[in-house]
């Protein structure tokens, strides 16, 4: 049996993508940039995913560029807007971005750029009386993301957007949207965004595909420079094959929303149930209520240190995560969690678990019963080997 809860990291290709992306690859490949009819064919299939996009984004179709990544598109953002201002400009994100953000900052920081981090409760919910004190005249950028990628705390995008807009008109407002993108309705111009990143293989698209959205009137250069692709913003040739499957997996996201989030709340839900029931020391690391997503929660097994636990439930054929993906190699604690004030017992025996529309409740069950095994054989080795030292 085998059990994926680690959907924040990347998710299964579904069958409607992946075959979209074989008639891109064995029959319609033309270049969108070629002349001819083959070629031609392919930029009105790229038009059309294009306007498919903005119609669910309610957006304008010019509004939209395909990226290879999330992490490209934030990377555009916020390197874009650094060479634009200068300096000079003030730079604010939250304190719980991804590395996609998180790293971009620390190099502009290094370069010289006045970057600052908008602290978070221990919820992981930005201060939003923080950031009406940290914006200002002198604000470039501010970028916020959506839903966190570790723990599923939603952001109160309406409220900052509303500060930004008063504080720091001029300034960019970014949003990293990976997280919700085909699972939360998103509202950019209730939140007064400016731009928002996306991925293709958070939503069962292939790996390889980003989307950027630019409001009109935003002046960021172009970093890649070359055929003039993508209106002159990013050059090269267009990544058809995944740009299709892109378009593919959103419409069916888009389609059901509702219910698939309400599935995935339901395994959420059973899982923390049954894990309060069977491992009453565990803790949920984040909100309890609707300001957490329902496809992520992040829960701590004190005692047991998050590797251990992990490679436990591998082994029963469950996969899960001890943080995002981007930096789970890492030997240092989860840089989210300790901005949340966590303590050291709850971020070292932290795991995260993730789900899709394919996963079940019932398999949120097994996963739990599973978890409490885990904990017991852990739990009864250690008290063992205490008792032997004893001795």
């Amino acid at each position: 049996m085998e059990i994926y809860f680690d959907n924040s990291a990347t998710t299964c290709v579904s069958a409607k993508a992946a075959d979209a992306a074989l008639r891109a690859m064995r029959e319609d490949f033309g270049n969108p940039s070629s002349v001819h009819g083959k070629g031609a064919a392919a930029f009105h299939a790229l038009n059309e995913a294009r306007s498919t996009f903005a119609k669910y984004l309610n957006v304008a179709s010019q509004e939209i560029y395909f990226t290879s990544c999330g992490t490209e598109s934030n990377n555009i953002v916020l390197q874009g807007v650094a060479k634009a201002r200068g300096k000079g400009a003030k730079i604010l994100v939250s304190a719980i971005e991804h590395p996609s953000v998180y790293e971009p900052t620390r190099y502009l920081l290094s370069s010289g750029y006045d970057v600052s981090y908008i602290p978070v409760n221990q919820e992981g919910i930005i201060q939003l009386d923080a950031l009406e004190k940290m914006a200002d005249h002198d604000t470039a950028l501010v970028s916020i993301m959506h839903v966190n990628n570790e723990t599923g705390a939603i952001q109160p995008l309406r409220s900052a957007g509303d500060i930004i807009k008063s504080v720091a008109p001029q300034a960019i407002f970014h949003i990293d949207a990976v997280q919700s993108f085909g699972r939360l309705p998103l509202d950019f111009a209730g939140w007064k965004a400016d731009a928002a990143s996306m991925s293709g293989h958070k939503i069962h698209a292939p790996k390889g595909v980003g989307l950027l959205w630019l409001k009109k009137g935003v002046n960021i250069p172009a970093l890649i420079l070359g055929g003039g692709q993508e209106y002159g913003f990013r050059s090269g040739t267009e990544n058809m094959s995944s740009i299709l499957a892109f378009t593919a997996a959103v419409e069916e996201c888009y389609s059901d929303m509702d219910s698939n989030y309400a599935a995935m709340q339901k395994v959420k839900d059973t899982l923390w149930e049954n894990l309060q029931r069977l491992i009453p020391s565990c803790t949920i690391n984040g909100p309890l209520d609707d300001r957490a997503a329902a496809h992520i929660v992040n829960i701590s097994f004190p005692g047991i240190r998050s590797e251990v636990m992990l490679h436990s439930l591998e082994a029963k054929g469950i996969f899960v995560s001890a943080g995002s993906a981007c930096t789970a190699k890492s030997s240092k604690g989860s840089r989210i969690l300790t901005a949340m004030g966590l303590d050291d017992a709850r971020i070292d025996s932290a795991l995260r678990f993730s789900f899709s529309r394919y996963n079940t409740v019932e398999e949120a069950v097994y996963v739990a019963s599973a978890a409490a095994d885990v904990v017991n054989e852990i739990s009864g080795f250690m008290n063992f080997t205490k008792r032997k030292q004893r001795r």
